[in-house]
């Protein structure tokens, strides 16, 4: 179909109608409609640019969050734009209706268990761009930065959310997202709050204490008998956050314990209640100790935080055992 020339009289610029990709040769001020990603399209002299971009799929139509778009009828993982217009960062969002009780998770840290935390980036669930980064450097992840393989943290500043999980996942595939390792979650535990949250933006924080613990999740309409115990119990949960020895750093939020050599403080764990004020019975994506070489990995990967503040061992994981998957990866993720 040849195109029609639209504007004044002797214009150059062209309506292409319907097409599935971009038409080759274009001129400023061509235009036509994208099939493929439902959006119509300009050509401004550089570039080809939506005018009514589909939401998340531009720094310019961001997503408010994961559920937005799920709620839209997008179920297609992948990376989207999440946040406001000018202030937007690319989120792995798991939109399939199947997975953990339903899609609309964005995946905001990920620890990959090849190593110390301190030795690579040291994931934390954060809302701070000084904490933000991953094994690639500092600054906001790249989408070849949020794999399995590379530990991150994405800037959440200002994404709300109401509910939150940490998993567990095999260490298998690792350069991409597959079943083989994020979307086929081994373990996990899980908290959600009635009314939406937004996490604190001080450099350590506690997060409100959940509404809902113990919640069992389900993979394509099963339950997921996976979760994570604390002395037998699934609803151990309070809370979590970034906090720091106990003493020392900000002294905005503490854990009763010190003297980490895998991780610098503050560091993100989960915990089961205060004592005195500071976090106690808490879990990570690591221990707080172990060793520094591959051929004694020992507190790389999913374990309690042990520098005085942790579980001492005593956590198991549904019909999997005491310390079930100890030392494998792991990610939060958001809904």
């Amino acid at each position: 179909m040849s195109p029609l020339f639209v504007g004044a009289a002797n214009s150059t610029n062209r309506l292409f109608g319907n097409l599935s990709s971009n038409p080759s040769s274009p001129q400023a001020g061509d235009r036509y409609y994208n099939t493929t990603t439902n959006e119509f399209r300009v050509y401004d002299g550089s570039n080809w640019v939506a005018l009514n971009p589909t939401l998340g799929t531009s720094s310019q139509n961001p997503a408010r969050n994961a559920a937005a778009l799920y709620a839209l009828g997008e179920r297609t993982n992948g990376y989207y734009h999440i946040g406001t217009s000018g202030s937007s960062r690319l989120i792995y969002c798991v939109l399939d209706a199947n997975f953990m009780s339903g899609g609309g998770w964005m995946i905001a840290a990920n620890h990959d268990a090849a190593k110390t935390p301190k030795n690579g980036h040291q994931a934390r669930l954060t809302a701070r761009s000084d904490q933000t980064g991953s094994d690639d450097g500092s600054g906001t992840p790249a989408t070849t930065s949020m794999v399995p393989e590379k530990s991150f943290s994405v800037n959440m500043n200002g994404v709300p959310f109401t509910k939150f999980a940490h998993v567990c996942y095999a260490n298998s595939n690792m350069s991409s997202i597959s079943t083989s390792n994020w979307l086929n979650p081994l373990a996990y535990y899980a908290g959600s709050y009635n009314t939406e949250k937004t996490l604190p933006t001080t450099a350590s924080y506690k997060s409100d204490d959940f509404d809902n613990v113990g919640l069992t999740l389900q993979m394509s309409g099963s339950n997921l008998a996976r979760r994570l115990t604390q002395g037998g119990s699934a609803t151990w949960l309070q809370g979590f956050g970034v906090a720091d020895a106990n003493s020392g750093g900000t002294g905005t939020f503490r854990l009763n314990g010190s003297g980490a050599s895998t991780a610098n403080y503050p560091v993100w764990v989960s915990f089961r209640e205060l004592s005195s004020g500071l976090a106690s019975y808490t879990f990570s994506f690591t221990d707080s100790s172990g060793g520094n070489s591959t051929s004694n990995p020992s507190g790389w990967g999913w374990d309690d935080f042990q520098d005085g503040s942790g579980m001492g061992d005593d956590w198991e994981v549904e019909g999997v055992g005491d310390n079930g998957y100890r030392n494998n990866p792991s990610y939060i993720m958001l809904q």
